[in-house]
């Protein structure tokens, strides 16, 4: 087959390609906390007539998180926030409204009506600092607060408000002061003394 064949069929497939959306890194624009979705802005310029341009928002865009057997870790964004959309293959509408198995309600293919929020995306210019090594953290991005649970204890920073009983089992090292019921556990005292370090009741 001549040249100018191939030439045209590879241009088809190229053109074909760039209209199959499969991911994209976007910027939150504002998020829903109540629906669990995100409206976005896709950051990478698309092609159009020779012209890089900017790519319309991606609206109402569901968040997946983790969520099983009753358990759930829900994330939260805010706008400014960049992170990861994908494309699903097929329309979503009826799924996302039901949870359950359902005929595709139309026949489009990885369109952004089918786009799904897959969490958050770390750039260069803003990285998560003052985490600690070897953990499973759960915190702010600056580690002003953090839970860390490493392979041999749970390190928390920061205040910590209770709601409910404890119970406890195991060691608890305390780095701050702690009061309960208005009783201080480093500045009470036992008959006018000290209570620190911390006495046997008497």
């Amino acid at each position: 087959m001549r040249q100018d064949y191939y030439d045209l069929k590879n241009q088809e497939n190229k053109k074909l390609a760039a209209g199959v959306h499969v991911g994209a890194l976007c910027r939150v624009e504002k998020f829903d906390p109540v629906a669990m979705t995100v409206d976005v802005q896709p950051l990478s310029k698309a092609l159009d007539a020779a012209v890089y341009r900017t790519q319309p928002p991606v609206l109402g865009v569901p968040v997946a998180l983790i969520r099983g057997a009753g358990f759930v870790v829900r994330p939260w964004y805010a706008a400014g926030d960049v992170g990861v959309i994908l494309y699903i293959d097929h329309d979503i509408d009826r799924i996302v409204a039901s949870g359950e198995e359902s005929q595709p309600n139309t026949e489009r293919n990885h369109s952004g009506d089918d786009a799904v929020f897959v969490g958050a995306f770390v750039p260069a210019t803003k990285p998560v600092t003052g985490l600690p090594d070897e953990a499973l953290v759960m915190g702010t991005d600056t580690g002003s607060l953090y839970i860390a649970i490493k392979k041999d204890v749970i390190e928390i920073k920061g205040d910590i408000r209770h709601i409910g009983n404890t119970q406890q089992k195991g060691r608890t090292d305390v780095t701050v002061d702690v009061t309960a019921a208005g009783v201080s556990l480093v500045k009470h005292t036992h008959n006018g003394n000290l209570g620190t370090p911390t006495s046997p009741p008497l």
